[in-house]
């Protein structure tokens, strides 16, 4: 089989909070303490993993990320924060756009200017409509940003709620992605109960994308704003058959009265709307997922560097699947990347 040509969909920028402070305006380069919340779980276990030997570094600044690349015949790869996404649980709105701004220019300064395979992802403060609106437009304009991201977790509103459409508006204006993004959040997520990040990782993340997907989807964002491209990332995608079957079902009985936005099923709204998924390469059923929502949808995302991360191992493993068919491999792998963040 041929290489494929590839594009890293979402790697993570693991923040430097020294260098990164030195960027928040005043007043608030006087904050001390954490510049974001934070869980107190040991996600490395104990620095167990990743396993060794590791291919890459735990912290990899903007050389690392070039020599990754050009060892694994990787194109580009958008680069999503790692602590500082969780801006989303500031409760002060002009504390959250400061950090955004200063997050923005930091990745800008770290890793954009230094090769143009280094795509960071902006960060925006959606607790103010307005003030996000200008980020992004900043962002995309000045930074050259192919996209924003938000988590899951902290907001006082779910993501579909018309509060966010002028984000939403301006995301379609100017032809940039909006990625979604899991995340843990014990409190939130049905998971403050639980004793051991195994429990809280497994649990958390899925079902803060199901409540951000499922109102996203049947509040009609995608109809109300059809150019817009959205991406739900970092739980894998083969939940998509189950999780749109009871949409569906739900739709079918109570949309005419209850969600009278989506005018058709949740299943078609997500085939027929430029919606993106990352997968896990060694999903069991992406085959029969791919087949039910349609392989245009799927991008390829190494994760580097976080502690589950299964690069390359998951990049190899997707390259030399055989029930998969190298024009579908092209699209993982490539394509529908490029179709995500309109390069």
């Amino acid at each position: 089989m041929p290489a494929n040509k590839v594009i890293d969909a979402d790697g993570h920028i693991i923040e430097r909070t020294d260098d990164l402070r030195k960027y928040l305006k005043a007043p608030f380069n006087k904050r001390v303490g954490p510049l974001t919340a934070s869980e107190p779980w040991d996600r490395d276990l104990q620095h167990t993993l990743p396993p060794e030997p590791r291919t890459f570094p735990s912290a990899p600044g903007a050389q690392d990320w070039l020599r990754l690349l050009d060892d694994h015949g990787i194109e580009q790869v958008f680069l999503y924060p790692t602590a500082l996404g969780n801006v989303s649980r500031i409760r002060e709105p002009a504390y959250a756009a400061a950090l955004c701004q200063a997050y923005n220019d930091y990745v800008y300064d770290h890793y954009a200017t230094i090769s143009d395979r280094l795509r960071p992802i902006a960060i925006l403060p959606f607790q103010d409509p307005e003030s996000a609106v200008i980020e992004l437009r900043r962002a995309v304009r000045e930074l050259g940003c192919r996209g924003a991201v938000v988590r899951t977790t902290g907001l006082r509103l779910p993501l579909g709620h018309k509060f966010y459409d002028p984000i939403y508006r301006e995301a379609e204006n100017l032809g940039c992605a909006l990625a979604v993004h899991g995340t843990n959040g014990a409190e939130e997520l049905a998971s403050g109960a639980f004793e051991t990040f195994t429990e809280v990782h497994t649990v958390s993340f899925p079902v803060g994308m199901f409540v951000q997907f499922s109102n996203i989807i049947y509040q009609g964002v995608p109809a109300r704003f059809p150019k817009l491209r959205l991406s739900f990332l970092e739980i894998g995608s083969t939940w998509l058959p189950y999780w749109l079957d009871r949409m569906d079902e739900h739709w079918e009985k109570r949309g005419a009265l209850e969600t009278p936005s989506l005018k058709q099923r949740p299943s078609d709204c997500v085939r027929e709307h430029s919606i993106f998924f990352s997968f896990e390469a060694d999903e069991t059923l992406l085959p029969e997922t791919f087949s039910y929502v349609g392989e245009s949808h799927f991008v390829y995302a190494s994760d580097i560097p976080h502690w589950d991360c299964e690069f390359p191992a998951n990049l190899h493993h997707t390259q030399k699947r055989s029930d998969v068919s190298d024009k579908t491999k092209n699209k993982l792998l490539y394509e529908n990347a490029k179709q995500l963040y309109a390069i």
